[in-house]
């Protein structure tokens, strides 16, 4: 992408509404999960985030309607309010389909590990019915069917989930194990897990309690309930960092348990954590009240220096270890922590009145590698983008 690109999108960006994308393969993989999901497990009042079922979530607040809305930063201006101006290495992509080792018309690349070597997905008709499907470089696998909704897997090929009735589970060296549900609660939602097997989800139970958890691949069956009741992880770190909330409030937790609440943007009182990598997380605040729904914000913190900045994007899907931040519906975009950005080919076979029908759902820790899907013949195809510097 030239440097014109970089600053039309920028003025884009800055000055255009974003319309919604003509097909959200996300909705319709995820709809019949959350109709499942919501009789099941009902929700947990502070957090609606169902990243352990492949949903990207938001803390559920109320509305901020008549407040005007937030002026977003430029897109090229970095963290710390300059402007990158040293030209980026040049990053050429290219888009392949993946491999489908069972039928079903909703086909869909959901997360990738650190490395980019594994991913992991769903295939079926976007009900209860999905299978979950491992590429190892580029190899699928099926897993065994009492796994449902992969939500993550790790560099050692392991993969987490939830399966509809709120049970938690792993499968890791060939085998399926489930999760233990801590005493008290009725269901679990898995989020992620990271290389060293460290499990991060949140337990639900009567009167929408709920509380982050922490399981370990090799001994599911133990736990570690993490901060205090009303809390929840939504994302862990390789080095152990766990994000998530506390009440209302976005939230992080040392290796050791220490928690401390993340910073908000100036005028929001309340946001979500939806996952994080390296030394950044990404999440939501609310915005205006539209049609009666409200209009989540996307934001992204620096762990390291505790810095928050909202997003002047429509959504965010995902954040490399990095800081690449993945925009994924419509025509995926890439943006580095200083504002530089690159958009995702398309397939070169699909006609171009198919264009925009993509969306990218994982990145790897280096940015380099990007899965998702594209719509096209009333089909969702599983799809990767290979990136080379």
């Amino acid at each position: 992408m030239t440097t014109s690109d970089d600053q039309r999108i920028a003025v884009l960006l800055r000055s255009v509404p974003v319309p919604e994308p003509r097909v959200d393969v996300g909705r319709a993989v995820r709809d019949g999960r959350r109709r499942r999901q919501r009789r099941r497990l009902g929700g947990i009042a502070a957090v609606t985030v169902m990243a352990g079922l492949g949903v990207v979530g938001a803390v559920q607040i109320g509305g901020a309607a008549g407040r005007p809305a937030p002026v977003t930063p430029a897109l090229a201006v970095s963290p710390t309010g300059t402007v990158s101006t040293a030209p980026a290495s040049p990053v050429t992509c290219e888009a392949s389909w993946l491999p489908r080792p069972v039928g079903g018309p909703v086909a869909v690349a959901n997360g990738v590990d650190p490395t980019g070597r594994y991913i992991v997905g769903d295939i079926g008709t976007g009900q209860e019915d999905g299978r979950v499907v491992l590429w190892t470089d580029g190899r699928a696998g099926v897993l065994p069917a009492g796994a449902r909704h992969a939500a993550a897997v790790n560099a050692g090929g392991d993969v987490v989930g939830t399966n509809g009735d709120g049970t938690g589970w792993v499968y890791r060296d060939g085998k399926l194990r489930y999760l233990a549900t801590p005493p008290g609660y009725d269901a679990v939602l898995v989020y992620a897990v990271n290389g060293r097997g460290d499990i991060a989800g949140t337990a639900r139970g009567a009167g929408d309690s709920h509380h982050a958890v922490l399981w370990s691949a090799d001994r599911p069956q133990e736990y570690r309930l993490v901060g205090q009741p009303g809390s929840a992880a939504t994302g862990i770190t390789e080095d152990g960092t766990v994000v998530g909330t506390m009440g209302q409030l976005p939230y992080r937790w040392t290796p050791q348990g220490t928690g401390a609440a993340l910073a908000l943007p100036d005028g929001y009182p309340r946001a979500s954590v939806d996952s994080a990598h390296g030394e950044w997380a990404i999440g939501m605040v609310p915005g205006d009240q539209q049609g009666g729904a409200v209009q989540m914000l996307p934001v992204r913190w620096n762990l390291r220096t505790g810095a928050v900045s909202l997003l002047p994007f429509p959504g965010a899907t995902g954040i490399a270890g990095n800081g690449d931040l993945l925009v994924g519906d419509g025509a995926p975009l890439i943006v580095a922590p200083d504002g530089a950005s690159r958009r995702l080919p398309g397939r070169p076979e699909v006609r171009a009145t198919e264009a925009g029908t993509y969306t990218a759902n994982g990145i790897s820790d280096d940015g380099l590698t990007v899965v998702g899907a594209a719509y096209e013949n009333q089909v969702y195809r599983p799809l990767v983008w290979r990136c080379h510097r």
